[in-house]
């Protein structure tokens, strides 16, 4: 039986301070959520979960309200920890962190999380995914560097590179037979 997992970057975000867990959608990320719903409105998508992140929550809000279904939170979807508190990291500084990060595991800015740490609970949230809707299509929204590494522990040849050719939204179909992946494949496209 098999289990369809549709990953989900979160839609275009402001990075104008404040706090990260709380930052909401760009007016591009707005439009960009409506054509996220208009790409995947007939899949069939039985079970939607999001990061508790305003930003991945807005991003298929629409597409399962549509749907009639409710979105569930998982903190193990939440973006790496990249520093200390809950204040927004710009660009310049998070990307050549985030690729030492993929080049060693244990590397981590005090307080905030290493790649491993981050992997361990994110992977832990999808094997209970995985196991609690066994046979489902699930959306699962959430943020670049959680949905890379976690794409990574299935399909190893991903890594820094991939993270920064995604897209704000991007969408990742992952096929799943227990907890093997059996197909990978990009499906976000402009619509």
């Amino acid at each position: 039986m098999e289990t369809r997992i549709y990953m989900i970057r979160h839609c275009e975000s402001p990075k104008l301070g404040g706090s990260e867990e709380r930052r909401g959608l760009t007016r591009k990320g707005k439009i960009d959520a409506s054509k996220l719903t208009t790409l995947l409105r007939n899949e069939d998508i039985e079970v939607f979960i999001s990061s508790p992140y305003t930003r991945a929550l807005l991003s298929i809000e629409k597409l399962a309200t549509e749907s009639g279904k409710e979105i569930l939170l998982c903190e193990n979807f939440k973006e790496c920890t990249f520093s200390k508190g809950d204040k927004v990291v710009p660009n310049e500084q998070v990307y050549p962190l985030v690729k030492k990060m993929f080049s060693n595991h244990e590397y981590a800015i005090l307080g905030g999380e290493t790649y491993n740490q981050c992997l361990d609970r994110a992977i832990f949230g999808l094997e209970r995914v995985l196991r609690n809707f066994k046979g489902k299509r699930i959306a699962i929204s959430t943020h670049g560097f959680v949905m890379t590494i976690m794409i990574r522990n299935f399909i190893k040849n991903i890594g820094f590179d991939f993270l920064m050719e995604t897209t704000k939204p991007d969408v990742f179909l992952l096929t799943f037979d227990g907890m093997t992946v059996t197909e990978f494949t990009r499906i976000w496209r402009e619509v």
